[in-house]
């Protein structure tokens, strides 16, 4: 895959976001007023009909189930409203955040900036193609569901699948940014691996062997040299580790709503699709369908924003070991790998968070699944209450209100 073609597809989801308001425009002027003025459109398009679906919602169901049914439309506000604000007024710094990730990256060698954007460009085309497919189904599935009455159709895709697709936009933003600086943290493993290969003895040399002693002291003299490139490796390291903090700084809220937003949903449609298996009613088998795509949706929102920052985590993990590896052959070199040493272990020890909130690891999914299943379970017995109380004709009529 050429860099050419790499470029394209980053342009094809800079452009999809643009159209959907969730990234800012480049150019100035007239053109700059359009956008914001269709940004403005579309968000107050997508904020009506979600209040319009709040406002009419009467299905029948126990007061904690539509809670938690309703509070995805507010969040849906909420989100949409970041991601348009930041393409619309704070265009400014969203831009200066990836010119600098941008600045970095050309800093390196040719051959090495070329190597990250094809590798980078296969992503965001995996990504787009995933997201574009699994949206393009939602619909499909959605028309199949309301017997392809358009006009229904047309409403629940504006209410559900138009901020859904925003805000999974938004989401690919973050992923997407994150793993340009995950493959500027790579090439500074292979250069610390280069280094640390330079510095074994040829083969056929033993520390016994005379040979040793001279390929040691050429070792000492070329010290210097090693030096001033981990020198050089550390001062990449401290620009992709600030890079990594604005871009928390920058999506931190949108980060921690998301997180918010997607477990009250998980909770519910989980309940929903557990409740269907109980007393299954297989004419809605294609709203069951929907809702395992919607628990889909939402279970890969967080654990993408998890993994990606998890992959930093480790290659940061990486470079405190092939520094431990390194030979130490001068008191110069040995202060410079325990400056890049202590920096790392420091990066490392301070838990990266969205809004000093959620902890932004895999590690944290135990919390997440524990909620999870506290929520569910509740529900479960509230469901099991209402049996009791009212018989199971309000559970088998409260299944289909989406």
């Amino acid at each position: 895959m050429s860099s050419s073609s790499c470029n394209r597809w980053g342009a094809l989801l800079l452009t999809i976001s643009r159209c959907l308001a969730v990234a800012p425009t480049a150019r100035k002027g007239f053109a700059r007023w359009i956008h914001c003025l269709w940004c403005v459109v579309l968000l107050g398009y997508v904020w009506t009909g979600c209040i319009w679906k709040c406002v009419v919602f009467d299905a029948e169901m126990p007061t904690i189930e539509k809670l938690l049914f309703l509070m995805e439309f507010p969040g849906n506000i909420t989100i949409t409203g970041l991601l348009v604000y930041h393409a619309v007024l704070n265009s400014p710094y969203a831009k200066e955040v990836e010119t600098q990730i941008h600045r970095l990256i050309c800093e390196q060698d040719v051959a090495v900036a070329q190597r990250i954007y094809q590798q980078h460009g296969k992503r965001t085309r995996l990504l787009l193609v995933y997201t574009i497919v699994f949206h393009g189904v939602c619909v499909v599935v959605d028309i199949v569901n309301y017997k392809f009455n358009w006009w229904t159709t047309w409403i629940s895709n504006s209410v559900f699948n138009l901020p859904a697709l925003m805000i999974s936009l938004g989401v690919l933003q973050y992923a997407l940014a994150v793993h340009f600086l995950w493959l500027l943290q790579a090439h500074l493993c292979h250069r610390l691996a280069e280094l640390q290969m330079r510095q074994r003895p040829p083969k056929g040399i033993v520390n016994l062997d005379a040979r040793y002693d001279l390929f040691f002291a050429a070792l000492v003299d070329a010290g210097g040299c090693s030096s001033q490139v981990l020198e050089e490796l550390r001062s990449t390291y401290t620009a992709i580790d600030r890079q990594h903090r604005q871009l928390l700084d920058k999506f931190g809220p949108f980060l921690l709503l998301n997180f918010g937003n997607s477990l009250c949903s998980f909770c519910l449609e989980l309940y929903m699709v557990f409740n269907f298996f109980e007393q299954p009613q297989w004419a809605a088998g294609m709203l069951l369908f929907y809702r395992l795509l919607w628990l889909v949706m939402h279970g890969g929102r967080i654990w993408i924003i998890l993994a990606v920052n998890e992959q930093l985590v480790e290659q940061e993990c990486h470079l405190c070991l092939q520094l431990n590896q390194l030979e130490v052959c001068g008191s110069h070199l040995e202060r410079t790998i325990n400056r890049f040493l202590v920096q790392l272990q420091t990066s490392i020890g301070q838990p990266l968070l969205a809004c000093g909130v959620i902890d932004l690891d895999t590690l944290a999914m135990g919390g997440f699944i524990g909620v999870l299943m506290a929520i569910v379970i509740f529900l479960i017995q509230i469901g099991l209450g209402n049996k009791s109380l009212m018989g199971v004709a309000l559970n088998q009529s409260s299944w289909i209100y989406v």
